[in-house]
């Protein structure tokens, strides 16, 4: 089978074992909804289920097919349950009251649900169709799904599908060397206060973001135990924290001039604390770093654009900022994972909430809310992480990631390749 060629859906197991596939992990407890244009899959979507008394279904099924109608688009869709024990009775449903909020609610969004299925502990079946002589009480059994073409042809173009991701964070961020974790909280402890304290001092900031910048323009090379320690000290202080989460999205230029808009920016230290190198340059902080437009409308636009950043694209619906630079944002991950694997205590808190804006932004809604999850444990009520996490929960996604044209593209090739 060439590369280009698309897999054909059919059958009812087919469609299912594609989910695993392009949310990346077996859904538990989980609403899958599927958008559709004609027969093709659209955008894929899972939230929770809803446990009893967890609140109201008709805001539940609103926020999904508001986030589903988000593709324009889609005139269709699919829906998934991922419950429990499995549906043993004709006459009740596990998830009746859930699927019927669903119902309405897509049909109300213009994407009426075409077809359904229930998966249980061991069997599942299609929610539309009680006809024993078709769909056999309990249903059919999991392995059917798992043993698909679909499914085996998905595992020999290379996709897999492992633990969600709940589960793989912690392991994932988990600190792969303890002492040499102990070193890089030791070479961060004498830059902690100046950082923390004057890290918005002009001079201060652009030498924080040059050394930011330096090592992401560096990765893979890993930066050493100093430049470590450097980066984790700088988080410490919340205004520089969302100044590097802007330059990963944008340049550090941009960055600088939004905290200079946003009211942040300081004076001039005497003396800014810089980081002794690793890579063979002159200065650590080699790259140069001036704000482009220091017009009162360009810095009032950088100010904007800087808030509308933190909050994945835009603060509301009148305007959008543009698309980030998601290479940018690639490689920040990368880097991010591997400081967070670098250091122990509360210096992993804003690490993890860094790694899962990042994954808000991209839409994934599941795997940001393990990592904003990692990141209390680590400093329980951190207030970004709290923020995202509540923003996550009423439903709130990330403009660029409802917008094809600024989504994230790993999101397409993974469709793409399913």
């Amino acid at each position: 089978m060439s590369k280009q060629e698309k897999i054909k859906v059919s059958a009812g197991e087919d469609l299912l074992a594609f989910i695993p596939h392009i949310v990346g992990y077996w859904p538990e407890n989980s609403v899958v909804c599927i958008g559709m244009r004609g027969k093709a899959l659209r955008a894929t979507m899972r939230l929770d289920l809803p446990t009893d008394g967890s609140g109201d279904l008709n805001h539940f099924a609103d926020v999904a097919a508001c986030q589903l109608g988000s593709d324009e688009q889609a005139d269709g869709s699919l829906v998934a349950i991922f419950g429990g024990p499995d549906w043993t009775d004709p006459d009740d449903f596990p998830c009746q009251d859930v699927f019927d909020a669903l119902l309405d609610a897509l049909t109300r969004e213009g994407l009426p649900v075409r077809d359904a299925w229930y998966v249980g502990r061991d069997h599942w079946r299609c929610i539309y169709c009680v006809n024993p002589a078709c769909c056999p009480w309990p249903g059919y059994s999991n392995s059917k799904i798992t043993g698909s073409f679909v499914s085996a042809e998905l595992v020999y173009r290379g996709s897999t599908v492992e633990e969600s991701p709940r589960e793989r964070v912690p392991s994932m961020t988990a600190v792969e060397d303890p002492e040499r974790a102990a070193k890089v909280e030791r070479t961060a402890e004498p830059v902690l206060g100046i950082l923390g304290v004057h890290g918005t001092a002009e001079n201060q900031l652009v030498v924080t973001l040059g050394a930011w910048e330096r090592t992401l323009a560096h990765w893979p090379e890993r930066p050493d135990v100093t430049m470590c320690g450097y980066l984790l000290a700088s988080l410490g202080n919340t205004a520089v924290r969302d100044a590097v989460l802007v330059s990963f999205a944008t340049t550090p230029e941009t960055s600088l001039a939004g905290v200079l808009g946003t009211g942040f920016l300081q004076p001039d230290l005497p003396e800014p604390a810089v980081p002794r190198n690793w890579y063979g340059a002159s200065s650590a902080a080699g790259h140069d770093i001036e704000i482009l437009d220091e017009s009162d409308a360009g810095i009032a636009a950088a100010a904007e654009l800087f808030s509308d950043v933190l909050l994945g694209g835009s603060v509301g619906d009148r305007r959008r900022a543009p698309s980030p630079n998601w290479a940018r944002m690639d490689v920040a991950e990368e880097l991010l994972l591997y400081l967070v694997r670098s250091v122990d205590g509360e210096g992993k808190a804003p690490l993890l909430c860094l790694l899962g804006w990042i994954q808000w932004c991209r839409g994934r809604g599941t795997w940001a809310g393990a990592y904003f999850l990692e990141s209390q444990k680590f400093s329980p009520g951190y207030k970004l992480a709290q923020l995202l996490d509540r923003l996550l929960q009423v439903g709130f996604v990330a403009a660029w990631a409802k917008d094809q044209q600024t989504a994230w593209p790993g999101y397409r090739r993974q469709v793409e390749a399913a």
